[in-house]
């Protein structure tokens, strides 16, 4: 899966050799991987690195999903050459923090932040955690600027 979201960043779930050469010709500089090494589907960061992209890891799992991690992964695609590529096994984190940093950037409220997700069209199970922490993202958000305003 490749999905372009916005024309500096794109999501998706490939971890195959050649799939990472096409996003290479398509002028993208950085694929940011956010599988963990013990989930066993993090990529091999030489591999990345052989079609001429930067690799950047920020490990996410149910068990640091926080909002330091979420910091880590705004700091990586701060700090990363762009076009940007984020990846994980299935697209659904690479989706919610991809889409997470925009919502910052854009003001986006907790409703338009879900209809961008539902757009993408990737499968969430009920209760799940990445939905849960979106949620409780933007839940904390709105309490922090109703204290400042």
């Amino acid at each position: 899966m490749f999905q372009t979201i916005t024309n500096t960043l794109a999501i998706g779930y490939i971890a195959e050799s050649e799939a990472l050469q096409e996003i290479a010709q398509k002028g993208y500089k950085t694929v940011i991987d956010l599988c963990p090494a013990a989930e066993g589907n993090q990529l091999d960061a030489s591999m990345v690195k052989e079609q001429a992209l930067e690799y950047v890891s920020v490990p996410v799992s149910a068990k640091n999903l926080t909002v330091e991690t979420l910091e880590a992964f705004k700091q990586a695609v701060k700090a990363s050459p762009q076009p940007i590529y984020t990846r994980c096994a299935s697209g659904l984190r690479a989706g919610v923090f991809t889409l997470l940093v925009l919502a910052e950037q854009e003001g986006w409220t907790e409703a338009q932040y879900l209809e961008k997700f539902q757009a993408l069209g990737i499968a969430q199970k009920p209760n799940c955690p990445l939905g849960s922490f979106a949620h409780t993202y933007f839940d904390k958000n709105k309490k922090e600027n109703l204290a400042v305003n």
